[in-house]
């Protein structure tokens, strides 16, 4: 799907200049100062906004090629307060921070500023950031720095050096030089990360970017989320554990998301029927993940593992269902490209893989009877997913899988109770229970 922001038409002026000066063997270029003037190729099968953000993405790779812009841009994505030291890049190119990069792009061009915001005007709101843990807590703004970008995961992605120069990068292993990303906002640009809730780890002192943490409380202070005890948050439980089905363990395979669009976003959906004149007909009741709208099921999940205790199903929800249903509700999981705890999807595709588990396992849903300490598996629920799919749209959002009763599926993992299948495929296990 085409997304435009902004002045189309100024962008079609771009687009227009950009096919009429490019040079389908290489690229034209023209001296101005010591750089050239790069016009990107334009394959008729490259939509607009793919051009525009190949050509961005070059402009911003060659403008590392100044030790001050470079040293500019580490302390400024060391300073954004927001997971793995995301900017929003349109943004910041407009703020006064964003000056000392925003002229190199420009300097690159024939038209200056117009030209670098006509590009971006043209693309879906972008963030900009370098995803890779260990290029953030190494590089020092130093040379030889790459910047890569991809617009939709199903498409190339498209990397520079600081000489303007395409290189290959491999999708599944990220390079040993210090990357940039430029991908399509993840992030809630509105919820910063206080200062009093986090601490900027492992930036040697300064001098690299850097890994935002958050800190919880344990015992009477505040302590990095990385010393609590499980990976990607959660902490000790609360001495008081209010009723409800709860996520206590997580381990997942494959999170579906790349090196260079950084750290996954693990959600946990509820989806099953809402009134009993379609009991097949399934919506999504409860999600469970960083940015929940309910507090007691906020967790962050954004990597392989996670140990703690988070609501997936409140104690009036659990008995609503159970009184109203028979068949259960899917436990699913996901990796969130887009609109947090909002699922947008090919129902057809997801319904498929839930059968094919159900043919594998004769079960796929489970059902909470409140006094039982754990869910149960009872048959199978497959739900027509969204009463108008049309109007649903085609996204990133990764499905990793649904809960299955590792018993059920042949599984043992001492501790865990469920294990998480995608299709037929095992793909993590977890703990799930009903704490009374």
């Amino acid at each position: 799907m085409r997304h435009t922001h902004g002045d189309g038409v100024r962008f079609l002026a771009l687009f227009a200049a950009l096919t009429a000066c490019a040079d389908p063997a290489t690229r034209t270029v023209g001296p101005i100062g010591s750089k050239e003037i790069v016009t990107e190729p334009t394959p008729a099968s490259a939509s607009e906004e793919r051009v525009a953000l190949t050509r961005i993405a070059r402009l911003v790779a060659e403008a590392m090629d100044n030790e001050p812009a470079r040293q500019h841009l580490k302390r400024d994505m060391r300073a954004a307060p927001y997971k793995e030291h995301k900017l929003e890049l349109a943004t910041y190119l407009r703020s006064k921070d964003g000056r000392a990069l925003l002229e190199g792009m420009a300097r690159l061009t024939r038209a200056g500023e117009s030209e670098v915001f006509g590009a971006l005007a043209a693309i879906r709101p972008l963030e900009f950031y370098m995803p890779v843990q260990r290029h953030r807590e190494s590089w020092t703004g130093k040379a030889d720095v790459l910047v890569v970008s991809q617009l939709d995961e199903s498409e190339p992605i498209v990397a520079f050096d600081e000489r303007g120069s395409e290189v290959s990068l491999d999708r599944k292993v990220a390079p040993d030089q210090p990357t940039l990303s430029i991908v399509p906002v993840e992030t809630r640009f509105d919820q910063p990360m206080t200062a009093a809730a986090s601490r900027n780890a492992r930036d040697q002192g300064g001098s690299a970017i850097g890994t935002l943490e958050p800190m919880v409380l344990k015992g009477s202070s505040l302590v990095l989320c990385g010393d609590c005890g499980g990976a990607g948050g959660g902490g000790a439980p609360p001495p008081s554990i209010p009723p409800g089905l709860y996520l206590e363990y997580s381990r997942i395979l494959d999170a579906k998301e790349p090196w260079f669009r950084g750290d996954p976003e693990i959600e946990v959906h509820i989806q099953g029927p809402t009134t009993q004149a379609a009991p097949t007909y399934g919506e999504d009741l409860s999600c469970s993940g960083e940015h929940a709208y309910d507090f007691r099921k906020v967790f962050n999940q954004d990597g392989a593992f996670w140990e703690g205790r988070v609501m997936l199903f409140s104690p009036d929800e659990t008995v609503a269902f159970a009184n109203k249903f028979n068949q259960g509700f899917h436990v699913l999981f996901w990796e969130d490209d887009n609109v947090p705890c909002m699922l947008k999807l090919d129902s057809n595709a997801l319904v498929d893989l839930l059968k094919s588990t159900a043919n594998a396992f004769s079960t796929v849903a489970i059902k909470v009877f409140p006094g039982a300490s754990l869910p149960v598996m009872v048959g199978v629920f497959l739900g027509t997913f969204f009463s108008n799919p049309g109007a649903w749209l085609l996204t990133n959002d990764d499905f990793l899988g649904a809960a299955v009763d590792q018993a059920s599926a042949g599984y043992y993992y001492p501790g865990n109770t469920h294990v998480i299948m995608d299709g037929t495929t095992l793909n993590g296990r977890a703990t799930i229970v009903y704490r009374q």
